[in-house]
């Protein structure tokens, strides 16, 4: 298992107070109100809350009470269900316009490791990468590492992040991380989740080149690293194409996205 340091990216304290709206937030996702959970969504980017701030501070403390609820026995597995369904459509909506990028657009691919079943967090983050002008790929929840490694492999984005919950992964993230590695040298990858959140010591275990530890230390990232930018992998077209592909289905591919 690896054992590298890498740099660990902490979330900055600051932005507007959602205090007042986080009470009422969590009443209208229980209650499955999505007009007034867009509401409120909006009242706090009408404060300066941008699509970061508003996962931190209003959304997964949310979803964290609601989980809370369900594991006491005030909240059913329904209601849970609908509450995450519920935020994911609204954040999707809501997500602030594309920023600038620097240069050549530049993608990131997030993905959980097989095994791994919760993917919410990294939609969450998916929309913050957009939101600061990077090209995002969700691969979802459960990806096995053959099918997560060739892809890289095909396809090398600028940046790989990776969703660890369980402590018990780290060594298939690492594993993972090894692989990517080999066959795509140039990808900077992120890891973060529950499984750091608990421990940030775990970050040293995994070989990744950054440790991020929430939506804010991911915006941040992007704002600060501007190692990743630029000219895309050898190989890979601003859309993320193989290089080998046939004009003729590079056009289709394209068009379709």
């Amino acid at each position: 298992m690896a054992t590298g340091r890498p740099r660990v990216v902490t979330s900055r304290k600051g932005g507007p107070d959602l205090g007042d709206v986080a009470g009422p937030f969590l009443l209208a996702l229980l209650a499955g109100d999505e007009a007034a959970v867009e509401e409120l969504v909006s009242r706090s980017r009408s404060l300066g809350a941008d699509t970061a701030l508003v996962v931190r501070d209003l959304v997964m403390p949310a979803l964290c009470e609601v989980g809370r609820m369900w594991t006491q026995g005030s909240a059913s597995i329904a209601e849970e269900h609908l509450a995450t369904s519920l935020v994911s459509r609204v954040l999707a909506r809501s997500s602030g316009c594309p920023g600038e990028p620097a240069g050549v657009p530049r993608r990131i691919v997030f993905a959980c490791l097989a095994g791994e079943f919760h993917d919410l967090g990294i939609r969450f983050l998916a929309d913050v990468a957009r939101e600061c002008g990077w090209e995002a790929e969700s691969l979802g929840a459960n990806v096995p590492r053959e099918a997560l490694v060739r892809f890289v492999e095909q396809r090398p984005p600028a940046a790989l992040a990776l969703s660890v919950s369980l402590a018990g992964h780290l060594p298939e993230a690492a594993e993972t991380i090894a692989q990517v590695r080999a066959v795509a040298p140039g990808v900077t990858v992120l890891v973060g989740g529950l499984a750091f959140r608990e421990d940030p010591e775990r970050f040293a275990l995994t070989g990744a080149d950054a440790g991020i530890t929430d939506a804010v230390a991911l915006r941040d990232w992007f704002r600060a690293d501007r190692k990743v930018r630029g000219a895309s992998p050898d190989g890979v077209s601003r859309k993320g194409l193989p290089a080998t592909m046939p004009a003729s289905l590079r056009r289709r591919v394209a068009r379709s996205r």
